[in-house]
């Protein structure tokens, strides 16, 4: 893997944190997740816009597509799980099951159950079709940031910040096991591909590669000066990324923990990445409101295309925004210092 240019596209998604990126399993379709209490759809091809979401959930902290891309979950602080189909046109069920607001989100690989991490430290697990809660999981002892189930669907994970990774079966919702993890918390969970390690984004900055079978850390890479938020493995399997509190990007071997590259450009933390299917390309996303995307293995020409669609479509909704705000009533338009102070976001 290596990153073909330096060239970067840069999307505007808002004007608060984007906290959680979910890439359709086909890589069409990116959904993003953000303070400003809304979900957005977007064309993965030509960058625009496709739905937008959410209303009246608050602050989105979780979005997730289910494995056959048909329904897209998400959540946030209203504590509650919200499903839609996988265009976002309709909700087909919501539920409540945690009583804080719900940090993380993922469907099993058969797509059957829906899982949900919240901060008063439960799990629930779901019935993906029809919104029946089948379990909830008193847990953790503080709040639950991410969940992830193991590529056969036998085994779900939990990390929380009470330092503990906790194994369930989510057939029963017994616990299967648990593993110390002292980093003074987890912040997300990633399985391998054969589902024998894991790997853990902390909140004291380092990424950790832990064995299941032996419950022993592999393998400890450290770089980033913050919290690491996001982590995953590419697709092939050879190189893992994190994405931190320290604005940058990091892709690191899993094999030896050395650094590989560092990608930087994001104004502030960088709270989620995620790979394309294909590996070609990374999403990130981060608290400075935007979306950008890095290439890595694609055509010269594709990148070309890709890029000149991205930015024409942000180029658009910059001049829409502008001409809304140069349009709104006076009394929307704060004036002055104390306008400024007082005055709308």
């Amino acid at each position: 893997m290596q990153q073909v240019t330096d060239d970067v596209v840069r999307r505007q998604a808002g004007t608060d944190t984007i906290y959680s990126l979910a890439l359709s399993p086909d890589g069409q379709r990116l959904a993003s997740g953000s303070w400003d209490h809304d979900v957005a759809l977007w064309d993965v091809a030509t960058g625009r816009e496709l739905a937008r979401f959410g209303g009246g959930v608050g602050r989105i902290y979780s979005v997730a597509f289910s494995p056959d891309g048909e329904r897209l979950a998400y959540a946030g602080n209203d504590a509650s799980v919200h499903v839609r189909d996988g265009a976002g046109a309709a909700l087909l069920w919501h539920g409540k099951g945690h009583s804080g607001l719900v940090y993380s989100l993922q469907f099993s690989p058969d797509g059957r159950l829906l899982a949900s991490g919240s901060e008063d430290g439960s799990i629930c697990i779901w019935d993906a079709a029809g919104g029946e809660l089948l379990h909830r999981i008193e847990g953790h002892s503080v709040y639950v940031q991410a969940v992830a189930f193991r590529p056969d669907g036998q085994v779900l994970a939990s990390g929380s910040r009470d330092c503990t990774l906790a194994l369930w079966d989510p057939a029963s919702g017994q616990e299967q096991g648990r593993i110390e993890v002292v980093t003074n918390g987890i912040n997300s969970i990633a399985f391998s591909a054969d589902g024998g390690q894991v790997l853990l984004s902390n909140v004291d900055g380092s990424v950790g590669l832990w064995d299941l079978g032996s419950k022993s850390l592999v393998r400890e890479m450290t770089g980033h000066r913050y919290p690491s938020w996001s982590a995953g493995f590419h697709p092939d399997g050879r190189t893992v990324a994190s994405g931190s509190a320290d604005k940058s990007i990091i892709f690191w071997d899993p094999d030896t923990g050395a650094e590989r590259k560092r990608l930087e450009g994001h104004e502030k933390d960088v709270y989620s990445i995620v790979f394309s299917p294909d590996g070609g390309m990374l999403f990130s996303a981060s608290a400075d409101g935007s979306i950008r995307v890095w290439p890595l293995d694609v055509s010269a020409e594709q990148w070309t295309t890709l890029a000149a669609a991205w930015r024409a479509a942000d180029a658009e909704d910059r001049a829409r925004r502008s001409t809304e705000q140069a349009a709104a009533p006076p009394e929307d338009k704060p004036k002055g210092l104390l306008g400024r102070m007082f005055g709308r976001r």
